[in-house]
């Protein structure tokens, strides 16, 4: 009676997390099996390459003085008056790639306005634009590698997936796409300017809920301490005896341990991971395989986003099989307990 009334109490708080469903689940099933199972643990994610080393250094466009002041009744010349004061050379990842898709436009439009005056000019302009459409990939590559709001987001979370506990999740997904097209600019035939104020929204999003980081967080807590389980409890569920295909009381205990913990805390964490998983799939894929992205960044992106994920999912697999085959020796299915 004790357990059924812990298992109550425990299951009326809505803000337990994963962690919590696994330490209980290990507590229960030792206390029920009467041995010691080994204590769990979530190992940090791995570090990310600094952001020294994956930010791109870019030189800026060389202007002499006799172009720079024909260009004074064209957008162009505020725009690389604006970059040239103390301000704009401090420019974040995201101002400054906000800056190179409105330097990208005015170039453009400059170079149609003066066209049929200034042709020597208007070259010089269209020379300049093949320049900054060169650049215009790494200056995304440092939004996506180096900014503080992506790094935390892919680096630093701030709690493991839970059922309820995922603040601005769905918004990010789209907040990454977002951030991902960027680099599609290059291929417009007019670059219109980002918007900053959207700029910094989208990445406010993605700090706020650092999806990733917490999404592998919360896989490898999964992948590592359902391993550590399966390994404990192998020899241990096979002491249980179920003579003639029987269930003992112990084992039919061990089930109902088996369905509140496993069944109905961890597994729909599980499916919360897949569904994740899936979504963001494309992007990580997407990164994988772009050139701008330094390798160390990428490798980082494949070993979280596909080897963790296959990890977690045969430790996942290997420890339902590991209770199929007990309930299946003794005769039972994986319901819920009995109401008393």
């Amino acid at each position: 009676m004790l357990f059924c009334i812990s298992v109550f109490v425990t299951g009326c708080f809505s803000a337990r997390s994963v962690q919590d469903s696994l330490e209980d689940y290990s507590d229960r099933l030792s206390y029920v099996l009467d041995v010691p199972l080994p204590e769990l643990e979530t190992p940090p994610l791995s570090r990310l390459t600094d952001s020294s080393t994956l930010n791109y250094n870019i030189e800026g466009l060389n202007i002499n003085l006799r172009e720079f002041f024909a260009l004074q009744d064209c957008e162009v010349g505020r725009v690389v008056a604006e970059r040239n004061t103390s301000l704009g050379k401090s420019q974040l990842p995201s101002q400054r790639i906000v800056y190179e898709s409105e330097l990208l436009s005015a170039l453009n439009n400059c170079e149609t306005a003066i066209r049929s005056k200034n042709t020597a000019l208007a070259d010089s302009l269209n020379q300049w634009q093949e320049r900054k459409r060169s650049d215009f990939a790494k200056h995304w590559a440092n939004l996506i590698q180096t900014s503080q709001e992506m790094r935390l987001a892919l680096n630093t979370p701030e709690r493991l997936l839970g059922i309820d506990n995922n603040k601005d999740a769905f918004a990010s997904v789209n907040s990454l796409f977002f951030l991902d097209s960027l680099k599609n600019r290059i291929f417009e035939d007019e670059i219109a300017p980002i918007d900053s104020a959207e700029i910094e929204t989208q990445l406010q999003i993605v700090r706020s809920a650092r999806l990733p980081a917490s999404l592998w967080r919360t896989q490898q807590a999964l992948s590592h301490n359902l391993n550590i389980l399966t390994r404990a409890l192998t020899p241990a569920l096979e002491t249980i005896s179920c003579p003639n295909g029987r269930a003992s009381d112990k084992a039919k205990i061990l089930r109902n341990v088996f369905y509140l913990f496993f069944i109905e805390e961890i597994q729909p964490v599980g499916s919360m991971i897949n569904q994740y998983h899936y979504k963001l799939l494309p992007l990580w894929q997407s990164w994988e395989e772009d050139e701008i992205l330094h390798p160390a960044f990428k490798h980082y992106i494949a070993t979280q986003g596909n080897n963790n994920f296959s990890a977690y999912e045969k430790a996942m697999q290997a420890h339902v099989v590991l209770w199929q085959g007990f309930l299946k020796r003794c005769n039972l299915s994986p319901v819920a307990p009995a109401s008393r």
